[in-house]
């Protein structure tokens, strides 16, 4: 056996090098290995070691959800670099009840993915409607998975009209820094009288608290599509519907001090679709129409990508690049390509991988098998814990 000829710490250094699919294995050798890869020092180890080489691409996945209005959704794993085809993944019933579709992913933080599921049949016809959203935590890598508790509601609870039928919830997904604790922001959207509750849930204590959040009740927040989590701080598009307020902004939410703060776009671009996180940086993206001749289908739609300089004064907006081709941006990678929804494909209508600092378009092996909706997100492999994620934060600071 390998540690009856090495010594222990070079055993873990050797281990902690290695993907978390060997790992898993591994995991059978002996009780002491197994004690080893769920320990919290060697899985901050593992964690640290895979974020700090840039190029082991072999750290890195991309989960493809497909799913079409009423069909049950179905996932499957791709590599990062050229997205192909390795597996199917069953998140439901895994994670999700059976009637769910289709599901949004919130984002990916330290190797584990947040996910909703949504039931329509539970939303428009459920005696209560907000136990539709089912909310869950999953670790691709070691599949591990947790569904957290549905929020308590009194008797009375109505989060939006009978004829609503625009869901009025809000997320969002990350890490507080100052403690290594996951959490989800749920902000929910109440109509009579209409206004905002912040709802945070805490992965060390499995359980959700109000906090004080004192959001406008005459905005409209929007989740994006992408995931808007960098550095500790979440993000959502905000549509002020005051007068006196004609600006949109960008708001952001400290998981640290647990504080909202509103941040201005910029001026005379137009009215932003969505954000994302493009190469460690915040961006905000305007769509806009172009007759420009590099298309041949006439006026077509356009995208406009600002990034955020913040700096501890103000914080200013660049023109990055605008995506000149008439296809909706489906993935951001760290890469700097972008990942397009069909049209370009010269027979079968697939997937695109768009550099934008060439033109370059590329065809991917994913194809539209008809009237389909693609999500792509992605996330580092890593040994993070789902459940039990409060032992390991105390076995780390003893």
């Amino acid at each position: 056996m390998l540690s009856r000829h090495l010594p222990e710490d070079m055993v873990t250094e050797i281990l902690s090098t290695l993907p978390v699919k060997s790992l898993m294995r591994f995991k059978s050798v002996s009780k002491a290995w197994y004690a080893l890869i769920r320990n919290p020092h060697f899985i901050t180890k593992h964690h640290t070691s895979a974020i700090s080489d840039h190029n082991r691409n072999h750290c890195r996945r991309v989960i493809l959800e497909r799913y079409r209005a009423i069909d049950t959704p179905r996932f499957s794993m791709h590599s990062n670099d050229t997205l192909e085809f390795s597996g199917d993944i069953h998140l439901i019933p895994q994670l999700f009840s059976e009637d769910i579709t289709p599901v949004l992913f919130i984002g990916s933080c330290n190797g584990i993915v947040c996910a909703v599921g949504i039931s329509a049949e539970r939303f428009h016809f459920g005696p209560d409607p907000d136990r539709a959203w089912e909310i869950g935590l999953w670790n691709p890598a070691t599949r591990e998975s947790k569904r957290l508790p549905f929020v308590p509601r009194p008797p009375d609870f109505v989060p939006f009209p009978p004829d609503f039928r625009v869901p009025s919830y809000d997320f969002g997904f990350g890490i507080d820094l100052n403690t290594n604790d996951f959490k989800v922001v749920k902000i929910t959207c109440f109509y009579s009288p209409r206004h905002y509750q912040v709802e945070l849930y805490n992965l060390t204590t499995d359980s959700w608290r109000v906090i004080d959040a004192s959001l406008n009740s005459a905005d409209f927040i929007k989740t994006s599509n992408f995931p808007s989590y960098l550095n500790g701080f979440c993000y959502w598009l905000n549509f002020p519907r005051r007068c006196d307020r004609e600006l949109n902004l960008l708001l952001s939410f400290d998981m640290s001090n647990e504080m909202f703060r509103e941040i201005m776009l910029p001026d005379a671009v137009g009215s932003p679709a969505d954000i994302a996180i493009i190469n460690d940086s915040v961006a905000v993206i305007f769509p806009t129409y172009s007759n420009s001749s590099r298309n041949d289908v006439g006026i077509s739609m356009e995208y406009e990508i600002w990034v955020m300089n913040e700096s501890i004064v103000e914080c200013s907006w660049t023109k990055l690049f605008t995506i000149a081709v008439p296809s909706r941006p489906l993935q951001f990678r760290d890469d700097g390509l972008i990942v397009l929804n069909g049209g370009h494909c010269v027979s079968d209508k697939c997937l695109v991988l768009f550099d934008p600092r060439t033109g370059e378009l590329k065809n991917l092996p994913i194809y539209d098998e008809g009237s389909e909706t693609f999500v792509l997100v992605s996330y580092r492999e890593s040994l993070v814990l789902v459940n039990g994620w409060r032992n390991v934060l105390e076995q780390q600071y003893t």
